[in-house]
């Protein structure tokens, strides 16, 4: 960084969900900027409680377990908590693969080995880290939420192998904030736009899509994690401006600073 505040001056609309927000807006203002959070998305557990219950008492029986979301992580540890509370003991873990850094860690934090972790922080990447093991009869348990892509699913039923697809989250477009987010736009009150999933890209886009909002946002930079987030963005052309090459939130503020420092902060 040239200066210890490079964002200074710059209003960034945080789009994550509540929980997610706070981690992000701290990161934001150490580095000087103000962190405008609307968060575009909430996010509940699955009502198929029986359903799930019954998977997490047969977990020992699957060869992977795989987590593609610190989301997933979290709700799914939920409902084997509530498991193991009834069994009155422990049910043993298969292997575990996640996808990225932060899904990872979360992992971790609840005791248990992570096996596997690809390069690229995406379902392709994680496909092809898990090919050696995708074979006929071998059993995937993939726990997600109900927006994410089905892709490792079907590429692992496409390889003979048996994919159990658990929904344990839901992801539902937050529109209560939708008065505030016009305001804040029509007033050219926000710098720079985050987008940290596909989701966000689209609850945005249905808020705003009746308003003149490519004329208030014509000096605005947006900024996404990942190719998939970029894609919808795309779709509905929405201009992105920063996409960093790894997916993380550290990598996407550090790709705001890039691009600031190289525009000459204007």
């Amino acid at each position: 960084m040239e200066c210890e505040q490079p964002l200074l001056g710059k209003s960034i609309l945080n789009t994550r969900g509540k929980k997610q927000a706070a981690e992000f807006s701290r990161k934001i203002i150490a580095a000087g900027g103000t962190s405008i959070e609307i968060p575009l998305l909430t996010f509940q557990k699955s009502n198929e409680t029986e359903k799930i219950e019954k998977t997490i008492e047969n977990l020992s029986t699957y060869d992977w377990l795989i987590f593609t979301s610190k989301n997933g992580v979290d709700y799914f540890f939920d409902f084997y908590k509530q498991v193991v509370e009834k069994a009155g003991h422990d049910i043993p873990f298969p292997k575990i693969a996640v996808v990225g850094s932060k899904t990872k860690e979360a992992v971790e934090s609840k005791g248990i080995k992570t096996e596997l972790v690809p390069d690229e922080f995406v379902a392709e990447g994680l496909f092809e880290s898990l090919r050696p093991y995708v074979k006929q009869g071998a059993r995937f348990l993939l726990a997600r939420g109900n927006l994410s892509r089905s892709f490792l699913v079907d590429e692992l039923v496409k390889h003979d192998a048996e994919a159990t697809d658990l929904i344990v989250y839901e992801t539902v477009g937050n529109s209560h904030e939708k008065e505030r987010l016009i305001e804040l736009l029509t007033n050219r009150q926000i710098d720079i736009i985050t987008f940290t999933s596909p989701s966000t890209v689209r609850q945005f886009y249905k808020m705003v899509e009746h308003t003149e909002w490519r004329e208030w946002t014509s000096k605005v930079l947006f900024a996404c994690i990942g190719p998939e987030t970029l894609k919808a963005a795309r779709n509905l052309h929405i201009p992105i401006h920063i996409c960093p090459t790894t997916y993380t939130i550290d990598d996407l503020l550090m790709g705001i600073i890039d691009y600031l420092q190289v525009q000459g902060g204007e």
